[in-house]
This record gives C-alpha cells, structure tokens and sequence, in this order.
C-alpha cells in the first residue's frame, strides 16, 4: 500500500503497539479506500485506517451496526474484533 507514510513497517508498529499479540501476523495490501484504506492482517483479519476527520465516525458505526446486522442476515457479515486507541503516531482509532 503506497500513501504518504502508511507501509507495512507503520501498520506492524502499530499493530504491536496496542495487540502485540496480533503483530507477527502477515501484512498485506487490500484495498485502497479513500477514509478507510485496508490492508489484511493473516488470513481472518483486517487493519482498517482512518485517513479523513469523518472516518473515525463511519469506523464506530461499523463497530457498532455490523455485530447487529451478522445476527439478522442470513449471509456472512464481516464483525469487527479489536478498536485501537488514537496515539500520537497515528491521531484516530
């Protein structure tokens, strides 16, 4: 993934400084969204990361809808499993 500052490097820091135990996990590209780019963490998982002052907002409705909607659906629905915090190496969640 190539935007200003964002490689696998930064995103394993990250991972390691708030789920360490999630850091050994392979990093690779996803997609390229313009709030929310994503890129894979092992096989199951994924690092969403906010780029735009509006993107924290859409990441808690998704913590917060999604859990809801895998149980009505009768189809496969992504559910979130982990929020970071803000730190002053990366200023969102």
């Amino acid at each position: 993934m190539k935007r200003a500052g964002i490689d696998e490097t930064f995103v394993r820091d990250l991972v390691r400084d708030q789920h360490p135990d999630l850091a050994d996990l392979e990093i690779r590209p996803g997609s390229l969204g313009l709030e929310q780019p994503t890129l894979r963490l092992g096989d199951e998982l994924a690092v969403h990361l906010p780029m735009t002052e509006r993107a924290p907002a859409l990441l808690n409705k998704e913590f917060r809808w999604l859990p809801e909607l895998a149980k009505r659906l009768p189809l496969p629905v992504p559910t979130p499993q982990r929020l970071s915090e803000p730190t002053p190496r990366f200023p969102w969640p």
